[in-house]
């Protein structure tokens, strides 16, 4: 075989290895697949760790309710500033007659000439207090042989009822300050029986009588003050007590010429009309 031929079958043997070797081999490397369970791989999203990761929910937004504004009540009271009777008005001695025994004991028969007229929805004169408390005085001497002091029991029984025919008045006992008050809201009078020289008034003749009636007609829930109108002494009209002043007074006495009392009784005379 010549040279020649030699190489050419040299060429041609070296082509067809290189054919088997690309064909089996390089090729058969290509034409691998992907098994199909790799396709079925659910992808998973990777979240940039600089982004913040928000929880999500299908329930609803939680609904925030509007704040709720305080707001400012008034009550509405009842309670006045001042209670205050429209009473007509005397002193015992009208025209200041004090020497005169009946008109210097009369607190008891001017009291209740108040509070009847009051009751009455009647007025008088000057002249005709006096005359009135005169003829109650005179009449009590003749029917009990004194007209000096009567209790709060026996000022309802002979002055109110007997003399005057009059039954809207009654005694309360064991009174406290609020029992005042609260016959004044009610519409009613009040006669309480005192002490004299304990209430203090400016107007009274030093030391002042130990036994003494007087008409409380008003009160004011301000300065606590007890409205009256008491016969002893002429400035008396509208005349006010410290409360606590008055009612520390209050004491009933015996009936009679200045008998010794016993003892710390808290009564009222209640008057209605």
């Amino acid at each position: 075989m010549s040279r020649k031929l030699s190489i050419i079958l040299g060429i041609l043997i070296a082509g067809g290895v290189l054919f088997l070797f690309f064909h089996f081999f390089v090729q058969s490397d290509a034409d691998i697949s992907i098994p199909e369970e790799a396709n079925n791989i659910t992808p998973v999203d990777i979240i940039p760790t600089s982004t913040p990761v928000v929880a999500t929910t299908s329930q609803p937004a939680p609904v925030v309710a509007e704040p709720i504004l305080a707001t400012t009540t008034t009550i509405t009271t009842t309670t006045p500033k001042i209670i205050k009777l429209i009473v007509p008005f005397t002193a015992q001695a009208p025209f200041g007659e004090w020497s005169d025994p009946r008109q210097q004991n009369g607190c008891e028969e001017a009291s209740a000439l108040i509070a009847v007229s009051w009751a009455r929805g009647k007025t008088f004169t000057l002249q005709e207090a006096k005359d009135t408390i005169l003829a109650i005085s005179d009449w009590e001497l003749e029917k009990y042989g004194s007209y000096q002091d009567t209790s709060a029991a026996d000022t309802v029984k002979r002055i109110f009822n007997e003399y005057f025919d009059f039954h809207q008045a009654e005694v309360v006992n064991n009174i406290v300050i609020q029992d005042i008050i609260t016959e004044l809201k009610n519409g009613n009078l009040v006669m309480v029986p005192a002490n004299g020289q304990a209430i203090h008034n400016r107007f009274f003749q030093v030391p002042g009588p130990d036994e003494h009636m007087t008409v409380i007609i008003g009160y004011d829930y301000q300065t606590k003050e007890f409205i009256t109108n008491d016969p002893g002494t002429r400035q008396g009209k509208n005349y006010r007590y410290d409360q606590e002043v008055l009612f520390n007074a209050i004491r009933d006495y015996p009936t009679g010429n200045h008998l010794p009392i016993k003892g710390v009784s808290k009564v009222m005379i209640v008057v209605k009309k």
